[in-house]
């Protein structure tokens, strides 16, 4: 967002507000706009990247789980292979 700060100037002037004074004005008033923009921008990024770094935590936790799967399954059909081997043998 952008302020017009020379149409707020002439506004205070008409007002009967001095030039040099609605000038000061016009000046806080854009710093004040812009560092309010600057902030909520900053937390609406500080929100985004907390809500990535969720979700990323979710599938995370959803990787460990199939890894942890894999792990007893091919743990099982090492079993399984090898009682059949040793049954093979006798």
């Amino acid at each position: 967002m952008t302020i017009d700060t020379q149409a707020y100037v002439r506004k205070l002037e008409a007002a009967g507000v001095r030039r040099a004074e609605a000038e000061v004005h016009a000046q806080a008033l854009r710093g004040m706009i812009d560092g309010q923009l600057r902030k909520c921008d900053v937390d609406n990024t500080v929100r985004r990247v907390e809500l990535r770094g969720h979700d990323l935590e979710l599938s995370f936790h959803k990787l460990h789980a199939k890894l942890e799967l894999l792990t007893w399954m091919v743990g099982f059909n090492l079993a399984a292979t090898m009682a059949v081997l040793c049954t093979l043998a006798r």
